[in-house]
């Protein structure tokens, strides 16, 4: 996932956050509008009692449900923010309207009464419209709070002086408005706070979703270079097994019929894993091929990939490779390894390594390559391993090693590749248990039957 991926994900979380939001501050308004309505329906049929039937009185009732009805007509034109801030103006409007009124009318304990339900406004706007607003509201509401105080000692006169009265009612309701405003906008950014690392985990696991379904997609085209199966040659038989430690694999084995009808066997080991292994794996595949067609000695063919792949700089990488020529009626295997764990021959009951070493490819530009020739004979069994298998580790951090690993050869069934591959494998997956593997595991198994048989496997 590349950058602009990135920022239109979070874009993406972001509309859906304000979508939820707008969603909630709908649903919100709604129920307080009503509410608020109900009351005031309710405040009409009690106006209804003589006494209580002035004109002042219906004027604002009536004038408040008109305001009711117009925040629900934008409520349903979703236009939510707008009648959240009539609905607040409005509600605060008229309670500042009564405690003003009791001023006039030398009500002190309806005004103190009226002064303490601002905390009340305080939380109202916080929930629809945020804590910003709601200290403007505050702000306001207690300089209209401290005027009308004010005013009211200076026109009814007081022993204690003006200032000293005013501040001993106003006093408690800043602090307790203050108090209320502050745990409201500390509880609004934790909420904010909480989203912004639930948006963050939400694009983490996004990401992950998006990579496995990238790795799952580069498996399987890596799968499909590998062969289908082992070419029938023969009197030979070759069974191929290959296991990548995580979803791609720097390993692969690979069979190319030459122009004169022998067979390059290639099996190889990029360093790495994953991702970066996997883009050089298909590299050296490509490059081998195209020397092999090229080229007919194993030692001219590594050169040739080695000046390739150290022409196109694949940094602090490189490719182990061994790459044998079998040549079925001649019945020879020449080959020649570039840093490549040697090949294991099985005859006659004994079990040896063959072959010369060398660097691997992609080290350096001038590598020499030395060539084995090796005269098959019935009953032989070439085991091709990556080093995968001596690196395998157990619970106990002990790793399977060469001496385990030719002891197993000497073990295995050695007359059928197969089963002698799947002893193997089971020997492996036992000592190692549930341990997760640390590389990719690749083998071949050439077995060398009697010319009148002739078969191939894969597992």
């Amino acid at each position: 996932m590349n950058l602009h991926d990135i920022q239109s994900l979070n874009e993406l979380l972001k509309q859906l956050d304000t979508e939820s939001d707008q969603i909630r501050l709908r649903s919100t308004l709604q129920i307080l509008n009503r509410i608020v309505l109900t009351l005031t329906l309710l405040a009409l049929l009690i106006m209804l009692v003589p006494p209580l039937s002035t004109i002042d009185s219906y004027i604002i009732v009536f004038l408040s449900i008109a305001v009711n009805i117009l925040i629900e007509w934008l409520i349903q034109r979703e236009r939510t923010n707008v009648g959240s801030y009539i609905f607040v103006i409005w509600t605060n409007f008229g309670i500042i309207i009564f405690m003003i009124s009791n001023a006039i009318a030398r009500e002190m304990v309806n005004i103190i009464l009226f002064a303490e339900t601002i905390p009340l406004f305080i939380i109202l706007g916080s929930l629809l419209l945020g804590w910003r607003f709601a200290g403007i509201i505050m702000a306001i509401n207690l300089i209209i709070v401290f005027s009308v105080f004010y005013w009211f000692f200076t026109t009814t006169g007081t022993s204690r002086g003006v200032f000293e009265e005013t501040t001993g009612l106003f006093i408690p309701v800043l602090i307790y408005s203050v108090l209320v405003w502050a745990a409201i906008s500390f509880y609004q950014y934790y909420l904010t706070a909480s989203r912004h690392k639930l948006n963050q985990a939400r694009t983490k696991l996004l990401q992950d979703q998006i990579l496995r379904h990238d790795l799952e997609i580069a498996h399987m085209l890596q799968q499909r270079l590998y062969p289908s199966a082992p070419p029938p040659i023969d009197h030979i038989q070759i069974v191929a097994y290959s296991e990548p430690a995580r979803e791609t694999s720097g390993d692969f084995y690979d069979f190319v019929r030459m122009p004169d009808q022998r067979w390059a066997i290639v099996v190889a080991d990029v360093t790495g894993k994953s991702i970066a292994a996997a883009m050089v794996m298909v590299m050296a595949r490509s490059i081998l091929r195209a020397a092999i067609i090229n080229h007919q000695r194993p030692e001219a063919i590594l050169r040739a990939a080695n000046s390739a792949l150290c022409a196109d700089g694949i940094d602090n990488q490189y490719v182990t490779v061994f790459l044998g020529i079998l040549d079925s009626q001649n019945n020879t295997l020449q080959f020649a390894t570039a840093g490549h764990p040697f090949p294991f021959l099985r005859r006659n009951g004994q079990i040896q390594e063959i072959g010369y070493g060398s660097l691997p490819l992609g080290t350096r530009l001038s590598v020499d390559y030395r060539e084995t020739t090796l005269q098959l004979q019935a009953g032989d069994q070439i085991f091709l391993l990556t080093d995968g298998f001596f690196e395998v580790q157990n619970a106990h951090h002990e790793i399977f090693g060469f001496d385990r690993l030719m002891n197993l050869l000497d073990q295995v069934d050695p007359n059928d590749p197969q089963r002698a591959m799947e002893q193997l494998l089971a020997t492996i997956n036992q000592f190692c248990g549930q341990v997760e593997r640390s590389d990719d595991m690749t083998a071949l198994i050439i077995q060398v039957l009697p010319r009148t048989y002739a078969a191939t496997a894969t597992v």
